[in-house]
């Protein structure tokens, strides 16, 4: 498997394919092709430009290794990314298809956050001097990671979510302009121990805690039903936009994963028992979205055009009032139902400012559905006491 296959199956299944864009051709004008990056990830106003360098026949040369690394990786690669950034600047839109193959038309002016990430994988004989390179700095690009590939591979899959991957670059660039100015070196298992553990800065021993990281993917991993999510999606304003819905999840940090990954096992346990408890709710107040889960009413027909019906006014009733009561632009609501041995996970995305609804308001206080909402401090992580 070649690099970029490597990088392209890497980022589709953590980033999701919906926003993993590996083939960026685009044709500003007849007869010219351009390539945006080597792997573009593009979520919302954020976005990553990775570009990727393989050492297609390394030498035992250690010297030989050096020069690769610094013409590939610190010439060729940087230019590159200021390539990239460029055509962002330069064009108002550009059209490239991500993993689906759903085309999509990139307008660098709604990007407000921009990762540039150098990823490499080198023969055996490169100097460790050029494998302590974790950055470079760019007059005109300004930060850019670099990342040997085992290295990019085990942070990304350790992390798991889109906005913790975010976090932890952003993290990352920050420490480690504070540790060169200190002149303290650190190995990438540091950094990422020290994120994940929040650390102001990490230590040359930061890497031991990793050891001691709790596996609870089964309690945070949404990506199994976020793959299956365009099939489920009752939404008022487009039928098959979901691709806005897997956003607002992709914003989560992994302590909103894990607070609605709960949530949606506790409603599919309901549903597949017959029970109905109030539904749950949580906002998210620096995307301004709220989520609700609920599960349909048992004894109502879910099945059917009338059931079907039935569902969809549910679900966006349900979500419109914890909407309402969150107060947020947005929200994403989710309705779990049994179907014989089989059960519906039906969603829905509601988006429009929020305004005092006097009516609405007097309406959720006759049903009394939803129970008061506290605020809740929720880690991401969790290490095991030694």
């Amino acid at each position: 498997m070649t690099l970029e296959e490597f990088t392209a199956q890497l980022n589709g299944s953590t980033f999701w394919k919906e926003f993993t864009f590996s083939q960026n051709q685009f044709s500003p004008r007849p007869g010219q092709e351009l390539e945006l990056a080597d792997s573009f990830v593009w979520i919302g106003d954020t976005a990553f430009i990775i570009q990727m360098k393989e050492r297609a026949e390394p030498k035992d040369d250690p010297e030989a290794e050096r020069r690769w690394f610094k013409d590939a990786i610190l010439r060729t690669a940087v230019r590159q990314i200021k390539d990239s950034i460029r055509f962002l600047s330069e064009h108002t839109s550009i059209s490239i298809a991500n993993e689906r193959g759903q085309r999509h038309d990139v307008n660098g002016h709604d990007i407000k956050h921009i990762e540039k990430i150098i990823l490499y994988a080198a023969g055996p004989s490169l100097p460790e001097d050029c494998r302590r390179i974790q950055r470079h700095v760019s007059q005109t690009a300004g930060f850019i990671h670099v990342f040997e590939r085992d290295n990019y591979s085990h942070v990304v899959k350790t992390l798991a979510v889109p906005e913790e991957v975010r976090r932890y670059l952003q993290y990352r660039q920050n420490a480690l302009q504070s540790l060169s100015d200190a002149k303290v070196a650190v190995v990438e298992a540091d950094i990422l121990a020290a994120y994940m553990s929040d650390e102001t800065l990490p230590t040359p021993n930061s890497h031991q805690a990793l050891d001691r990281l709790f596996d609870d993917t089964a309690q945070t991993d949404l990506s199994p039903i976020m793959d299956r999510l365009a099939d489920h999606i009752q939404n008022p304003d487009s039928g098959t936009d979901y691709v806005r819905i897997l956003m607002e999840f992709a914003k989560l940090p992994r302590s909103g994963w894990r607070a609605a990954k709960e949530r949606l096992d506790l409603v599919i346990t309901q549903a597949r028992n017959g029970e109905f408890e109030r539904p749950y709710r949580f906002a998210f107040p620096p995307t301004d979205c709220s989520f609700m889960f609920s599960a349909f009413f048992p004894g109502m027909e879910s099945t059917g055009p009338e059931g079907e019906k039935a569902r969809r006014t549910g679900l966006l009733n349900l979500t419109a009032t914890a909407k309402y009561l969150n107060e947020t632009a947005k929200g994403v609501g989710v309705l779990a139902s049994k179907d014989g041995d089989h059960f519906h996970l039906d969603w829905c995305l509601i988006d429009h400012p929020w305004k005092r609804d006097p009516d609405f308001e007097a309406h959720i206080a006759r049903s009394n559905l939803f129970g008061a909402v506290r605020e809740k401090k929720i880690d991401g992580y969790y290490f095991v006491n030694e």
